[in-house]
């Protein structure tokens, strides 16, 4: 006996999604459109250009509001399972994310029209080449998406650090005001840009994430990609933060890098030595390190001072990096017997390998992703 409904049924699944895609696509051409004629208008001052992008705005919520109401009858349509549960889902996501990207298209724009009284501004070339990155990240992205295209979406992914890159040089020249009240205007209304700018590669990454997700059910975003570095900083890098570097090497995945480094290097403590000696750990060859013996602060993701001496040594850090002062107790300043200063020296130590645990989880975001999804 035949069973026509059940092609019957598989068709109207098809046909939806592909509404689905058709209105996401029109959507996605939408913003991505009105984020470059926003660059654009700040570029060339073009203020008729900036108030079409402000007035868009409102396209983008009406088909924002329309394709969450098509997800929504999908679901109960279909009562979709595995792919198509995870297709749908992620449509809706997608599209929450093209929506706060055309806010900040809008954005974008309302600053060229505060620009668009200045003769000329700082930083407007870099600006535009960045904007032209992030922007192709969403156009990869959003195809990605569209098409199923997981290498696409992967190679997207990796595009985000040379827009960090960028935006934190570029953040670093607007920072500078060389000129009077005009200037700080500019500059103010530039870094607001340029914050826009930079979130919109931030909520490509994402988009390209959930391109993952659909075709191979992975969530990307609980997966380290790429080397994280940490950077632990001390007055001496003659104790704690050497102590520090080799316990992180010893516990940490291999996709951590670790280096350590002092203000003022001293010699190696040797009863900081005979401390790791005793928990399994060689840092007798270990040598005392400036900076610049492990590069710049920049190059790190997280920089960790670990007294309050060590923070106040390094008063200018990375805008993006995350910073943490952790304020363990010295044991170089401890006083009475040879088992008391021991004791203290094994303190210090149980307390750096808690923290770097408890830092090290924070990164792999671990909390809560070991739960069953099912």
């Amino acid at each position: 006996m035949n069973h026509p409904k059940i092609p019957l049924l598989a068709e109207r699944v098809d046909r939806d999604a592909e509404m689905l895609r058709r209105r996401l696509r029109q959507m996605a051409d939408l913003v991505t459109q009105s984020l470059e004629d926003a660059v654009r208008a700040m570029a060339t001052r073009d203020r008729s250009l900036a108030y079409h992008v402000v007035l868009q705005d409102n396209r983008v919520d009406v088909l924002e509001r329309h394709i969450d109401r098509l997800c929504q009858e999908f679901l109960i349509r279909h009562m979709p399972v595995a792919a198509q549960l995870r297709f749908v889902m992620a449509v809706a996501k997608v599209n929450s994310e093209i929506e706060r990207i055309g806010d900040y298209a809008e954005t974008i724009a309302r600053r060229a029209i505060t620009l668009a009284d200045y003769p000329d501004f700082p930083e407007k070339e870099p600006i535009v080449e960045m904007s032209r990155i992030a922007f192709q990240m969403l156009r990869n992205a959003l195809q990605a998406f569209l098409e199923g295209d997981v290498d696409l979406a992967m190679r997207t992914v990796e595009l985000d650090r040379e827009v960090d890159a960028m935006n934190s040089k570029i953040f670093k020249a607007l920072a500078r005001p060389t000129g009077g009240e005009e200037d700080l205007t500019a500059r103010f209304a530039l870094l607001g840009l340029l914050n826009r700018i930079e979130r919109v590669a931030d909520r490509a990454e994402n988009i390209a994430e959930e391109a993952v997700y659909v075709v191979r059910g992975e969530v990307l975003r609980h997966l380290p990609r790429h080397d994280m570095r940490v950077l632990f900083l001390g007055e001496h890098n003659a104790c704690g933060s050497q102590m520090a570097e080799a316990i992180a090497r010893a516990t940490a995945p291999a996709q951590f890098i670790f280096q350590s480094a002092g203000s003022a290097p001293s010699a190696l403590d040797p009863r900081a030595v005979e401390c790791m000696a005793r928990h399994g750990l060689d840092i007798a060859r270990q040598r005392p390190k400036v900076l610049a013996d492990v590069g710049t602060v920049e190059d790190f993701h997280v920089v960790v001072t670990l007294t309050k001496l060590a923070e106040a040594a390094w008063p200018k850090l990375p805008y993006r990096a995350i910073h943490l002062n952790w304020d363990i107790a010295d044991p170089v300043s401890a006083t009475g017997t040879p088992a008391e200063i021991e004791a203290a020296y094994d303190a210090a130590y149980q307390d750096l390998r808690t923290k770097i645990t408890e830092l090290v989880e924070g990164l792999l975001g671990v909390n809560g992703d070991n739960e069953d999804e099912s």
